[in-house]
């Protein structure tokens, strides 16, 4: 059974929860998308014909959209965010339980920092995963579907110059998040070493004083501590060139919608000025497609991080495997 499949009675279990803030979500989106809409009928209106009537019109409907688009985007967030925590404790409790069953052998084999790394950073990773993971997949799906919609509305033409950069962007994503996703289990599996290494020059620390292995503990600390940091430094620089391209791709496109227009059915500013911002919908929705691969990666990221130090399994948890370093 997949780690996924073993999370299911554990999400169903909120699944009201759920339903309430999937509604938020398709409310926020929603309210969201109307925004660009609303402003191409501002601008084409106020072209033709400005008084301060029309434009208090306007701004009152944008600021009245963004209000009640930040109050649900908020619901939201505390809705299916604090679901995840509760998911996460109920996982923990879970976990512990489990633990406590093991057999002598098990904790023989196994380093107890390791264990540690398993009870708290595996398990916030899977809390990530049925949490805001749920949410920017549900939020992307929604978003793509009823933009593409809105856009073809406004002008077919104007989308399709929209869309091209989508291809690349989805090449983009790809490569990027393979790199991601390697460099992601690396460092679960360096933190599992470092939390082990801390964990066990704590326990032992008498010992390490009576033989006089101070300088060589706080060497060994040194060294694991400058790999994390560096296989982190790695990741970070993946990062800072992954976004400026996402950004530059999809900015040569806004180039091309503004550049249309004259050339396409004359200078209709306002269909013009929509198109790009539904494209800017777009860049959102990228970001969100990278957020949840750093979330799935981070969930399962730690299946190998533990493999080298393990030396046999315990028994299999009926209510939860974390699919991270197996065993447990």
């Amino acid at each position: 059974m997949s780690p996924f499949a073993r999370l299911r009675p554990h999400v169903l279990r909120y699944r009201g929860q759920f339903a309430v803030g999937l509604v938020c979500l398709v409310l926020t989106t929603s309210f969201s998308l109307l925004g660009p809409w609303v402003l191409r009928y501002a601008i084409d209106d106020l072209t033709a014909d400005i008084t301060r009537a029309k434009l208090g019109r306007y701004v009152g409907a944008l600021l009245a959209l963004a209000l009640a688009g930040g109050l649900f985007r908020f619901l939201m967030r505390r809705i299916i965010v604090g679901v995840s925590r509760a998911i996460e404790y109920d996982l923990r409790n879970v976990f512990f339980g489990h633990v406590q069953r093991l057999p002598l052998a098990y904790f023989h084999a196994n380093r107890t920092g390791d264990l540690m790394s398993r009870a708290t950073n595996d398990l916030n990773a899977v809390r990530m995963m049925v949490g805001p993971a749920i949410m920017y997949m549900a939020n992307t799906g929604m978003v793509f579907v009823v933009s593409v919609g809105l856009m073809l509305s406004i002008d077919p033409v104007l989308t399709l110059a929209a869309l091209l950069p989508l291809p690349l962007v989805s090449t983009a994503v790809k490569r990027f998040g393979s790199a991601i996703y390697r460099q992601s289990e690396r460092i679960q599996a360096q933190l599992a070493t470092l939390s082990a290494v801390v964990q066990e020059s704590l326990a032992g620390v008498r010992v390490v004083r009576a033989y006089g292995r101070e300088a060589v503990e706080t060497e060994r600390f040194r060294r694991e501590n400058q790999a994390y940091l560096e296989r982190n430094g790695a990741l970070i620089r993946l990062q800072a060139l992954f976004f400026p391209s996402l950004g530059f791709i999809l900015g040569l496109a806004s180039v091309l919608v503004l550049w249309l227009p004259p050339r396409h059915r004359g200078p209709d500013h306002g269909r013009a000025v929509c198109a790009v911002q539904r494209l800017s919908g777009d860049v959102e929705l990228a970001d969100d497609r990278v957020r949840v691969c750093h979330q799935s990666v981070s969930a399962g990221a730690g299946g190998v991080a533990s493999d080298a130090g393990r030396a046999g399994r315990g028994p299999r948890c009926p209510g939860f495997r974390t699919g991270c370093r197996g065993g447990v």
